[in-house]
């Protein structure tokens, strides 16, 4: 415990060194901004695309941008000297990321609330925007693994958009039929969208049942299978060894 404890606020410290925080706080600012100009109506149909975007799209870039920064310091070199274990390393990764999305969640409910009087159910939201951004902080994890830098990452985030999120943006304006989009929420990103729906929505119980069950199952799967023994791979990558 006193390990995670001390990655984790390593990470915040390295979020807050490189001005990650920074780039964040000035993305909320201009979604508050944004909300003081859209009706109270219109807001409640535009803060779960807010939600969305930070808690999968912000989440990827974020936990790559943390990676490769730890690569120009040399932080993995330091790790494995340390009596830090992998889980723990990656445990403190993608407890930051939710910590981030929580503030964000915070700051846009408190803003929509005092500018135009907006609530939702915030019960539902939490759980879901805590399991979203768990299972694409793994993703984001998995992807960085494979990228020789940022740059690369940002290929692999670019195409990761283009497959699992654009095609259920395509079906909501009928460019793809119903008979194909009604298995799109076997795509992270659209059974993401459906949890964090459950809030401002009433959507189909088989949906958000469906979606927590999968989601669940895909970030134990996502870890046990695929980031969690690729670690030793790429921290033999980035020494060297």
């Amino acid at each position: 415990m006193p390990n995670l404890l001390t990655l984790v606020k390593a990470e915040f410290f390295r979020l807050n060194k490189y001005n990650l925080f920074t780039a964040n706080f000035v993305v909320l600012i201009m979604w508050v901004v944004l909300a003081y100009f859209l009706e109270a109506e219109m807001l409640l149909r535009f803060i779960p695309f807010i939600f969305f975007m930070d808690s999968i799209m912000m989440t990827i870039l974020l936990v790559g941008a943390t990676l490769f920064y730890e690569k120009k310091e040399h932080t993995i070199n330091s790790i494995m000297v340390t009596p830090v274990t992998e889980h723990e390393f990656l445990t403190a990764k993608v407890l930051v990321n939710v910590v981030n999305s929580l503030i964000t969640v915070a700051v846009i409910s408190i803003a929509v609330y005092f500018i135009k009087e907006v609530t939702f159910n915030y019960l539902l939201l939490l759980p879901a925007i805590v399991l979203v951004t768990v299972v694409h902080s793994l993703i984001g994890i998995r992807l960085s693994y494979s990228a020789k830098d940022f740059t690369s990452h940002l290929i692999n985030y670019m195409l990761y958009v283009f497959i699992f999120a654009l095609p259920p943006i395509f079906a909501l304006f009928g460019i793809i039929s119903e008979s194909v989009s009604r298995f799109f929420i076997l795509l992270p990103p659209e059974a993401s969208s459906v949890l964090i729906n459950t809030a401002f929505t009433q959507i189909e119980a088989w949906r958000v049942v469906f979606s927590y069950i999968y989601l669940i199952a895909l970030s134990a799967m996502l870890y046990m299978f695929s980031v969690k023994p690729k670690f030793n791979e790429y921290l033999m990558k980035e020494t060297g060894v």
